[in-house]
Parts: C-alpha cells; structure tokens; sequence
C-alpha cells in the first residue's frame, strides 16, 4: 500500500513502486538511512565525544542521576546557578542507538549563558518499544520538573530540544497534557527541535525500522504531525540546510503544520549543514547558530 506523506515531494524520479510522497523504496532509504550517504559521521561524532569527555571531567554533575527504574533511564545535569531556566536535551540515533554523554559538549555555553542543561537518556530500540520512549522521556521532563530546585533550576522555566529522533521526543513532550501528571496543561514553556522527525510513517518503510519495529498504528499515535494542533508553545525548529529532502521536509513541513493551528514558529536551515554536523555549532558561543538559540530560549524563558 502506498501512502502520500503531508511533507515535501520526492525530487528525483522513481524506478519501482512509490512508496511514499513520490519516492520508491530505494528512494526513501537513501532518504533517511544516513549511514550510507555520511560515511564520515564516525569522525563528527569522535569530536564530539571527544570535546563532551573534556567537559565533563571539568564539571561537577551530577551525572547519570536515575529518574526511572531502569539503568538507562539516568540524566546528566549541568547546573547554572540558582535560579537558572532549564534546557533538557535528548540525543538522537532514531531510538535505537547513541548516548547522552557524546552531546555533553553542548552544555558549556548555554550554562555560560545562565541555563541548567539536563541531558537525558532513554532505552533504546528494540528492547523497548517506540511507545515506551516516548514514555521515558516523558518521565525525564517530570523529574526535572518535581526536582528542578535540588541543582538551581527553575521548574517554572523548562525548555526541551532534542536531534532527530530527540527531536521527535521534544515535540512528543511538548505535545503532551501534562495534567494527568500533576503539573499545568503546558508544563513546557518552548521548544528547539533539531533535524526531528514529525512524520514517522515513511521510516516504517526503510531499514530504520528493523530495530524500531513499528506497524502503521503506532507511526500514526506517535507523528507529532498527525497530533498537532492549538499549542501556545513557542518552536524554533531547525535543520541542517545540507541535509536531504526529506529531513529537511520533515522540519519545514511540520513548521506549516504549527503554523496552521495559530501556532508561534520559527525554521532555521543553516546553510552547508548536514544532519550530523548541525549540533556542532550549538558548542560554541560565538557561533550564528548559537546565539540564535540562546536568543531564542531567553524571548520565552525570561
């Protein structure tokens, strides 16, 4: 069966059956199997690590706080004083791979600039479902939320970002009814999705989802596109401008999206930026992409 996404068109033509907004299926996996286009991603994430164990060995914590049962569900908190708003990150890997702690480098500005960082973990796929990370993250915001105060946060003044699938976990929690839990309806005051994925059910279709292992009725309860709607939260949303059309379509689709419920938006496509080295720039405070965020977080945060 074949499905029209609500994003942007496949660019290229089609020599098997269209899948998905235009694309066959060799289209779409080179759409979003990135491994097979960034054979260099090994080397950004080197320096990333690299530059996030530099940072933590000066930096007190604490790290790997738990905030659920299982040894992965753990934080790491870099405090910013008292009184600090708080920005909480999840790391990408499309739910099945990566760690908080190769993204730490990030940390150092923005607690520079006054914010409490909060990177979070989460298990991965497949040995937990889609539905069961989203929970997690979910339980992550709360715990910041509820313990906010115990390293100088405010727990008034909570922001989420995330890349790629850390960016689809920011708007599943942005978009989330806090109430049942105890809090306000938007416990969230905004949001930086970076390269997210908003529309899950082309991934359904490419080997992403050996490990996801997601069917139709969960891509559909977990698309942030297809849960949109009122939300005063404000987005900045970003993507690489170097990275493929459909992750850029992803962005600037969901963008649309937001937009068509009367919802505050702003995309930025950094130009020569692929998926992996847009978060570079986020580390350094004197960068454009930089001080876009940070100008951004202390508009909604103040």
């Amino acid at each position: 069966m074949a499905f029209t996404g609500p994003y942007g068109a496949a660019t290229e033509p089609a020599t098997g059956e269209i899948i998905y907004a235009g694309y066959d299926q060799e289209g779409l996996e080179r759409q979003y199997n990135l491994r097979l286009s960034h054979p260099e991603r090994e080397s950004v994430y080197a320096t990333y690590t690299a530059a996030s164990e530099l940072l933590r060995s000066q930096t007190p914590g604490p790290f790997d706080q738990p905030y659920g049962e299982s040894p992965w569900e753990t934080l790491d908190i870099f405090p910013a004083g008292d009184g600090a708003p708080v920005l909480i990150f999840f790391h990408g890997g499309y739910w099945r791979a990566l760690d908080k702690e190769t993204f730490s480098f990030m940390a150092k500005p923005f607690t520079e600039a006054g914010y409490a960082v909060v990177m979070a973990n989460y298990q991965l796929c497949p040995a937990v479902t889609l539905d069961r990370v989203v929970a997690e993250s979910r339980a992550a915001v709360a715990w910041v939320a509820r313990n906010a105060a115990s390293f100088g946060g405010d727990p008034t003044r909570i922001a989420v970002s995330g890349h790629s699938a850390g960016g689809h976990l920011t708007l599943m929690c942005i978009l989330h009814d806090w109430r049942g839990a105890g809090f306000d309806r938007q416990l969230v005051r905004c949001g930086v999705p970076i390269s997210g994925l908003f529309d899950l059910e082309p991934l359904r279709h490419t080997s992403v989802n050996d490990l996801v292992q997601m069917d139709q009725e969960m891509a559909l309860r977990n698309s942030p596109s297809r849960l949109a709607g009122p939300c005063p939260v404000p987005l900045l949303i970003m993507a690489g401008g170097a990275e493929t059309e459909q992750f850029r379509s992803q962005s600037t689709g969901f963008a649309k999206t937001w937009h068509s419920h009367g919802n505050p938006c702003t995309v930025a496509l950094p130009p020569g930026l692929n998926h992996f080295t847009v978060l570079g720039p986020l580390g350094e405070a004197q960068t454009p992409l930089f001080r876009q965020v940070r100008d951004f977080l202390a508009a909604h945060l103040a």
